[in-house]
């Protein structure tokens, strides 16, 4: 019975708290969101404590750990937690593949050696943390538009992860939006700037303690992939270009 009145008082608080949430702004309803939630996981732990039932809380969250990396794929198909999805497999894969970055000052890009995947970090505006295969391709071409604006240096990179994901039909619509031609031109400047030994060991995913053959040989695994002929770009493998070239002189020096 006392089970009962508590599960009744649970759900009457519960109903009134969400129709006080939906009357707030949408910056509040985060805050108040939370403190709601963290609420609710302290009564449910007090009453399941009351009545001798914490067990299940238990059992539930051993269930949880051991389905996680079943259950974790499927977060990509809710938006809500696409991005969680995102930063989760890149945070699972970085410790058992090796990764090329290259870092703009819009965004991180990563290329997966093993699974050959591409994304890239934003690192400002206001999705900062978000990941690019979080956006559709309006959204990605907005960006694109940016960039040409604001972040020049991030223009090729992205024009490369827009190839590589749709094709060159994106092009047409980018350049109908801002007549962006003359911005993307002016910002190929930027293409030819010193790569930094740090950087090219981040492009070609290899550390410090690379020999001249682990450089060549991820290199040339690089290549293959990311080669203009195989899906790649002439940016990508510009920047893969460089970066050997850059170790294999810094090596013989």
């Amino acid at each position: 019975m006392l089970v009962f009145i508590a599960l009744i008082a649970v759900i009457i608080i519960g109903y009134i708290t969400v129709g006080y949430i939906r009357t707030l702004k949408r910056e509040q309803r985060k805050k108040v969101g939370a403190k709601a939630g963290v609420l609710a996981f302290i009564a449910t732990l007090i009453l399941l404590t009351v009545t001798g039932k914490l067990y299940i809380l238990a059992a539930l969250g051993t269930g949880l750990v051991v389905f996680a990396k079943r259950l974790l794929p499927f977060l990509r198909y809710f938006p809500f937690f696409k991005g969680l999805y995102q930063k989760a497999k890149t945070k699972q894969s970085s410790g058992s593949s090796k990764h090329s970055t290259v870092e703009t000052s819009l965004l991180k890009m990563t290329f997966d050696h093993e699974s050959g995947e591409v994304d890239g970090e934003l690192l400002d505006t206001v999705s900062k943390g978000k990941y690019l295969s979080e956006f559709d391709l309006p959204d990605l071409i907005s960006l694109y538009i940016l960039a040409g604006k604001e972040y020049p240096d991030a223009i090729e990179i992205l024009a490369a992860y827009l190839d590589r994901k749709y094709g060159a039909d994106w092009r047409e619509a980018a350049n109908a939006g801002n007549g962006y031609q003359e911005s993307g031109q002016k910002s190929r400047g930027s293409d030819s700037s010193k790569m930094t030994v740090i950087e090219a060991y981040a492009v070609l995913g290899l550390d410090n303690n690379a020999t001249e053959e682990d450089i060549i040989k991820a290199h040339r695994k690089l290549m293959l992939k990311l080669h203009p002929d195989k899906g790649g770009s002439n940016y990508l493998a510009a920047k893969i270009n460089q970066a050997k070239d850059l170790l294999v002189s810094s090596k013989e020096k």
